[in-house]
């Protein structure tokens, strides 16, 4: 296979599927051994490749061509899942918080949300304080509804159902993050843990 083509399959696949691992990556295209090595080497040549973690847990995803600002893999979660760990190419990692486990992203909104309620007056300026944009690259820990569609572009980034939306004491709504991994939130747990909550 050409080196052209087995790029151009490889990228058409972590575009669908972000944060894959190199056996699933080999598993999926067919583009295994060396010739993975050289594609992967291609992509990093052209600054298109992001990794994320590090060995055999390493997981592959692609920035789009002309994308301005470089993009980190991704692990979408919506809801806690009932296992406690599940030994797959991504990090399940639960986290204990008020009497209860949470994935990344869960745990996250729920970190904010327990704030606002024990800060009813907390204005959007006052959260930022707490929990800044610098904690999570790209998107920011939470964003006014409207700034967080702009960033998720085609996918939801952000905790958009109405029951997961927070609003604060000057009126205004805000939404949550989804895109954490097992490096991005580390961040945000010791944000959270200077702001007095205490997770395990």
């Amino acid at each position: 296979m050409k080196i052209e083509t087995a790029v151009k399959k490889v990228v058409e696949f972590l575009e669908n599927n972000p944060a894959s691992s190199k056996e699933v990556i080999g598993t999926k295209t067919k583009v295994k051994g060396l010739e993975l090595t050289n594609v992967l080497k291609a992509l990093r040549k052209q600054e298109r490749l992001v990794e994320d973690g590090e060995g055999k847990e390493v997981t592959f995803s692609v920035k789009a061509e002309a994308a301005p600002v470089a993009e980190e893999p991704v692990v979408e979660e919506t809801e806690p899942v009932v296992k406690e760990k599940v030994k797959t190419g991504r990090n399940n990692d639960k986290y204990q918080f008020n009497g209860n486990s949470y994935g990344k992203g869960p745990l996250v909104r729920e970190v904010v949300r327990q704030y606002v309620t024990g800060h009813p007056k907390v204005t959007t300026k006052q959260l930022k304080e707490v929990f800044p944009d610098e904690l999570l690259h790209r998107f920011g820990i939470f964003q006014e509804e409207s700034i967080a569609r702009s960033l998720s572009g085609a996918r939801d980034r952000y905790f958009f159902k109405e029951e997961h939306q927070i609003k604060l004491g000057d009126k205004k709504v805000v939404v949550v993050c989804n895109q954490f991994t097992a490096g991005n939130i580390i961040p945000f747990l010791a944000a959270a843990k200077k702001a007095g909550f205490k997770i395990k």
